[in-house]
């Protein structure tokens, strides 16, 4: 039996192999972290969140190479949010071996343009909203555009919170100076979920912050306006006890405060709430002497 040998066929199939092999110099990997902060500028900091790995082969001539690497930023459903602006990315130069890039470096986030209701977000509090998302990488010829390796996705989450709810002193309370002058103690719960030990921003503190309010004062705009009297930072607890003898000197005197709990990163940047500061909802109370409340409690009876 004779076997017919195309041999054009064979030929432009070893060189159609060929022609991939030279045009095909460059190889990538991407290792991303799963559950990043969702403060943008922040990653530039933590080589652990990216590591982006090029090798490059020399091609066919050797000598260094000149490629763009594109980003882009996709909601869960692969839709594009976000990507590089080819009119502000810089050229980077391969030079024959492997390198290791880090988001600083493979993402230039000052060249990524995100969609109209994700960059208002961005601009307002810095941090990417919670959900889901996947992030793609691609190297293209500086020149050309053409594309030098497949654009790899990885997703990653960014986590929503719960902000710590105020729990003691309760909102509007009334306490006793008697009591006051002794101690005060302030009660919230945790952050919810607690972020998980991968995460960049494992470790939560807390800041306790009082604001006295003065007369004529409402307790917002004295939670706004007026510098704190107190602020306490607590790791890994939920309760601080306050002795705040030198304000209460006079039992007689009657006083209003106004008290939130603000729960920041590692990074000391607040877990968005959708203003980007971490303060929870704040309660306010009143201190009073004990004869003063006795008589109130009397008017109010008869």
């Amino acid at each position: 039996m004779k076997v017919i040998v195309n041999y054009s066929l064979l030929l432009f199939l070893i060189g159609f192999s060929c022609q991939k092999l030279v045009a095909q110099p460059f190889r990538a990997q991407m290792i991303l972290n799963a559950q990043p902060t969702s403060l943008l500028s922040d990653w530039i900091n933590h080589p652990e969140i990216l590591n982006f790995i090029v090798t490059y082969s020399g091609g066919p001539v050797g000598g260094n190479y000149t490629a763009k690497i594109i980003a882009s930023f996709k909601d869960g459903g692969g839709n594009i949010i976000g990507t590089t602006d080819l009119n502000l990315l810089p050229n980077r130069i391969f030079s024959p071996g492997t390198i290791i890039l880090q988001s600083k470096d493979a993402i230039l986030l000052q060249c990524i343009r995100f969609n109209g209701n994700i960059q208002r977000v961005l601009n307002n509090t810095g941090r990417l909203p919670q959900g889901s998302y996947q992030l793609g990488l691609m190297l293209v010829d500086a020149q050309t555009l053409q594309k030098l390796t497949d654009e790899i996705v990885r997703p990653f989450t960014v986590m929503g919170y719960q902000l710590p709810i105020l729990m003691q002193p309760q909102d509007k309370a009334v306490l006793t100076s008697e009591i006051a002058r002794g101690n005060i103690i302030f009660r919230w719960t945790p952050l919810s979920p607690a972020p998980p030990p991968t995460a960049i921003q494992s470790q939560t503190k807390y800041s306790l912050q009082v604001f006295e309010i003065q007369e004529g004062q409402t307790p917002m705009q004295a939670f706004r306006s007026n510098q704190p009297i107190l602020i306490k930072e607590v790791l890994g607890a939920t309760q601080l006890i306050w002795q705040p003898q030198l304000f209460l000197v006079d039992s007689s005197s009657n006083r209003k405060f106004i008290w939130t709990i603000q729960t920041v990163d590692t990074q000391g940047a607040g877990y968005n709430n959708g203003v980007g500061d971490g303060r929870s909802e704040p309660f306010w109370f009143e201190i009073k002497s004990g004869k003063e409340i006795l008589n109130e409690r009397k008017r109010i009876k008869n």
